[in-house]
């Protein structure tokens, strides 16, 4: 490529800094006389006027003028490159370029700046055909002279792609007056339509719309689309045929997918793609509706194709149609699941081991209390003061009068305490055992790692398993090292395999939201646990680089700002789950094992300490008692095997005359019994 560049700035012309700047303008300008050359080229009288008001039109204070690079080529005129100059064009350059130097300009345009060329004589247009086979006129505007019927007609025509932004001026030199259209392919081997866009006139007047092209190219008839496509969420297709070909029968993205064909005019052909999945990388190779794309087996996705960084960068995904998320879905839990922890779950281990502690820790300074305070004539026992704790736990009251402040106090925070443990924990046993929680303890990723009991996953090559794989470090790292890496069964061919697990297994299944709603609301034994994960934008998706993105773009956001996509979306969101549940549910034995568990324990340990007991009374307990009787009226046999009946006497006494609190007699502990008799005839 010939480096003869010529840029012209006003502004640096209005207002020059210093002498060097003036020499430095001047020596420019002399310059591109030398450059230039004839006065008689490229753009006559009438030409020059028409570039002026057209880019005075569309604002356009930059423009590119671009020769063929050869030798009857001609050059571009001096006067019309002072005329553009006065009339406000701020930035000239003259290129010259050749057909081998054609990639190397193209990173030097800006889409501000307008292009402009001839395509009139044969060397030009050779120029041109190259050049619609590269990116240059999809990225930038341009305007040729030339007539498009001969461009079209040549045996060389060029290809102008559905998104180029080339603009045709054909001179009439009768009426002085310029013709201006577009020329764009919907398809190889599809004849190229012409279209009209306005006209400029001697006068200076120009009559065409200020729209952009992509509003312009909106009739696609004639071009047929090749769809591949997967069913629900968003849509929903018939069942496949042989080769796997299909109809779109309906969903929210079949509606939206029916409305741009409507207004666009195109006709398509769907199909599903052999492995039935939706793409994913796998040692750099793509599967599913991905793979169809790269394939080029099909020009579009028509579904709900999750907008992942791993696929935008092989794929063009239009306007999102829906901002989805993706939820663990657990086993709706029932009543009374935990058989083992039925009757413990109420309170939360802390608080256990707190109630623990207070029955262990109060009951000793109740019996200190009792002993030195002046005040109390009754002395509680070690025993007895703790019978009295684990008994207030039940809402047991006692006869026991205490007199001094610091027992009372002891007293009243004992039952306060035990109060207030009852009070919830029956409560909340209560509504465990009558009524049917929905809640559960796995509510985020996070308290599923910590369980440990649970097993996770998704299915497999959807967008979020290469999320799950390319995480560095944080939560998304350590469940996919911990869970699901080394089980790879985890990861179920299908959404209804997994929640098949949720039902059946200790399984937790990831899941997008709108897919669950659509497909397994009517599973009233699963919930879907509160909080989103890779939320993300979710819609179609096109080949790299095609020229339909800004076309069906921009059809969809008018769909967007019109209402239309918010009335298809309402219209196919699926009713609310009909799971009706009794308010009251009968208890089995299986709810109550751990109650029955205890008592049956507590009978067996009975029956395990009487013997224990017995055989203590012969050996200690008999002598005991006959050494501390040597001391009362009445005295116990050696040879006797079991106490004598005057000691059950003595009891039933000391019971009868529980309720007079003489001075000076035996203190009584806080059920009844003489604290002598306690103390004393305990066997």
């Amino acid at each position: 490529m010939i480096n003869r560049d010529v840029n012209m700035n006003r502004e640096d012309a209005k207002v020059p800094k210093d002498n060097y700047s003036k020499v430095r303008e001047s020596l420019i300008f002399l310059l591109t006389l030398t450059i230039l050359g004839r006065s008689d080229a490229f753009l006559d009288q009438s030409e020059q006027k028409f570039l002026k008001d057209y880019c005075n039109y569309f604002g356009y204070t930059n423009v590119n003028i671009f020769l063929p690079d050869s030798e009857d080529a001609g050059s571009f005129s001096v006067n019309a490159l002072r005329f553009l100059w006065k009339s406000g064009v701020r930035g000239i350059a003259v290129r010259k370029v050749d057909v081998k130097g054609l990639s190397e300009f193209g990173d030097q345009l800006l889409s501000s700046d307008l292009n402009v060329g001839s395509v009139v004589q044969p060397e030009d247009l050779e120029v041109f055909t190259k050049m619609a086979d590269q990116s240059v006129i999809r990225n930038y505007p341009w305007l040729l002279f030339g007539n498009v019927s001969q461009v079209m007609e040549s045996v060389d025509k060029p290809y102008l792609i559905l998104d180029n932004q080339v603009t045709f001026a054909i001179f009439n030199n009768i009426s002085v007056s310029v013709e201006l259209k577009e020329v764009y392919n919907l398809a190889a081997g599809l004849p190229p339509k012409i279209q009209s866009l306005g006209t400029w006139t001697k006068e200076g007047q120009v009559n065409i719309a200020k729209v952009s092209w992509v509003q312009r190219r909106s009739n696609l008839t004639g071009l047929h689309l090749r769809c591949t496509t997967l069913d629900p969420p968003f849509l929903y297709s018939s069942k496949p045929d042989k080769d796997l070909n299909v109809e779109i029968t309906g969903g929210y993205a079949g509606d939206v997918w029916h409305t741009l064909q409507d207004r666009l005019g195109f006709t398509y052909s769907c199909r599903r793609p052999p492995d039935g999945l939706w793409g994913n990388p796998t040692n750099g190779v793509w599967n599913g509706l991905v793979k169809e794309l790269l394939d080029n087996n099909a020009d579009v996705v028509v579904t709900a194709l999750d907008n992942s960084n791993a696929r935008v960068r092989v794929l063009d995904f239009l306007l999102g149609l829906k901002e989805i998320g993706y939820q663990l879905v657990v086993r709706r839990p029932g009543l009374m699941e935990r058989t083992w922890t039925s009757f413990t779950s109420e309170l939360v281990p802390a608080a256990w081991m707190a109630t623990i502690a207070f029955t262990l820790i109060v009951p000793p300074f109740l019996c200190l209390s009792s002993k030195f305070s002046p005040q109390e004539t009754e002395r509680i026992s070690l025993k007895d003061a703790y019978i009295l704790t684990i008994g207030a736990f039940t809402v047991q009251g006692s006869w026991l009068e205490v007199k001094s402040i610091s027992t009372r106090m002891i007293f009243i925070t004992i039952f306060l305490t035990t109060l207030l443990v009852y009070a919830h924990y029956t409560s909340a046993l209560v509504s465990l055992l009558t009524v049917a929680s929905t809640s559960t303890h796995i509510t985020s990723l996070q308290s599923l790692l910590e369980d440990g009991t649970y097993s996770f996953g998704f299915q497999r090559d959807i967008s979020i398993q290469s999320s799950f794989e390319t995480s560095q470090g944080g939560l998304f790292h350590s469940v996919w090292k911990q869970l699901v890496l080394g089980n790879p069964s985890n990861l179920p061919a299908t959404d209804d395999a997994g929640i098949t697990r949720v039902l059946d297994e200790k399984y937790v299944h990831m899941i997008e939201e709108n897919l669950y709603r659509a497909k397994f609301s009517s599973a009233c034994d699963t919930v879907m646990v509160r909080g989103k994960y890779f939320t993300q934008q979710t819609g179609f998706a096109l080949q790299k680089g095609s020229p339909l993105q800004k076309i069906l773009n921009h059809q969809l956001i008018r769909m967007l700002d019109g209402g239309v996509l918010s009335r298809l979306w309402e219209t196919w969101q699926p009713p609310p789950p009909l799971c009706l549940t009794d308010s009251v549910v009968a208890l089995d034995i299986s709810q109550l094992f751990t109650a029955f568990l205890l008592l049956a324990l507590g009978l067996i340990f009975a029956v395990i300490f009487l013997p224990c007991e017995r055989l203590h009374w012969h050996l200690i307990g008999r002598n005991r008692a006959i050494r501390k009787m040597s001391v009362s009226p009445g005295r116990m046999s050696p040879d006797t095997s079991s106490p004598p009946d005057h000691i059950f006497s003595r009891r039933v006494d000391a019971k009868s005359n529980s309720s007079q609190n003489l001075e000076g007699s035996p203190s009584r502990s806080a059920y009844g019994f003489s604290s002598n008799f306690t103390n004393e005839y305990q066997w």
